[in-house]
């Protein structure tokens, strides 16, 4: 895809143009919204980004969420790197970055302006420690308990499963993840040995089995994991209405589907929801 026409001329430094055409290079790549480009070309002039800025070095609690981005972007180019000196294939990188446009819509959105944020998340991303491989993602990660059944002790390694957005979370979709993930680690990741997978979610949560059908491709999701324990959390709000949703500013947003619309009376007349965490061989 080539760079929309409106790009502005590079009129600073050679270091200077060089991020900035790095930058660029990232915005069109991951094809960001056209509703983006004119706050991007802006916040690109008006910012600078070093040439020997580091992902581990970034403060993931910075406020300023055009810095972010245009940061978090420059720093994909290294992502790259990481990438292709491991050999891994390029339709996978662009897969799991794919998660950086995700939350500059999500944020963008509530902000009323161009930002990015979840930075703590998305170092994973930038650090080659999660990957989109087919409907889930697989991150490198420890055992937050005991898993007596199967000899796994807390902080062990296992392999976190986590849901991005996208199509419906199939099954048979689901299954061959799992088996893309087994193929991935073993190939590209040969020394990292984990015990198992695991999942700390709001789609495990028990309670959602009264308000959805047995025929659900979210209950049939959970029902992949032995569940170990819960957590009380609103974090489904986050995912059925808004980023920024609470059970305190519920009642600002309208459902737009039945289940929403389920989840939001329940809600609303005292039902608790959950995070749960399960693990899968």
């Amino acid at each position: 895809m080539a760079p929309f026409s409106s790009a502005p001329v590079c009129n600073q430094g050679a270091a200077d143009c060089d991020t900035r055409r790095v930058i660029r290079a990232w915005y069109t790549r991951l094809q960001f919204p056209a509703e983006f480009d004119a706050e991007f070309d802006a916040a690109l002039l008006a910012y600078t980004v070093p040439a020997d800025a580091k992902i581990e070095d970034y403060d993931v609690k910075e406020e300023d969420g055009k810095k972010n981005l245009l940061h978090f972007l420059y720093f994909c180019e290294e992502t790259a790197r990481r990438y292709a000196a491991l050999g891994i294939p390029e339709e996978i990188l662009l897969a799991t970055l794919a998660d950086i446009v995700t939350y500059t819509k999500h944020w963008s959105g509530i902000k009323g302006t161009l930002v990015l944020f979840e930075l703590p998340w998305l170092v994973r991303h930038l650090t080659a420690r999660i990957f989109r491989l087919g409907r889930l993602q697989f991150c490198t990660g420890k055992s937050e308990c005991d898993i007596p059944k199967i000899g796994v002790k807390k902080e062990d390694p296992i392999l976190e499963v986590h849901i991005p957005e996208g199509e419906k979370l199939s099954t048979d979709a689901c299954l061959a993840s799992f088996d893309e993930a087994r193929a991935h680690f073993a190939k590209y990741y040969p020394d990292f040995t984990y015990a198992c997978f695991t999942c700390h979610s709001w789609l495990l949560d028990e309670t959602l089995r009264k308000y959805l059908s047995e025929g659900s491709n979210i209950l049939a999701f959970g029902d992949l994991f032995t569940r170990l324990f819960s957590d009380r959390s609103d974090a489904l709000l986050h995912y059925i209405f808004r980023w920024d949703t609470t059970e305190k500013n519920l009642s600002e947003f309208t459902p737009t589907n039945s289940f929403a619309a389920r989840i939001k009376a329940a809600v609303e007349a005292g039902e608790e929801f959950h995070e749960t965490y399960g693990w899968r061989a």
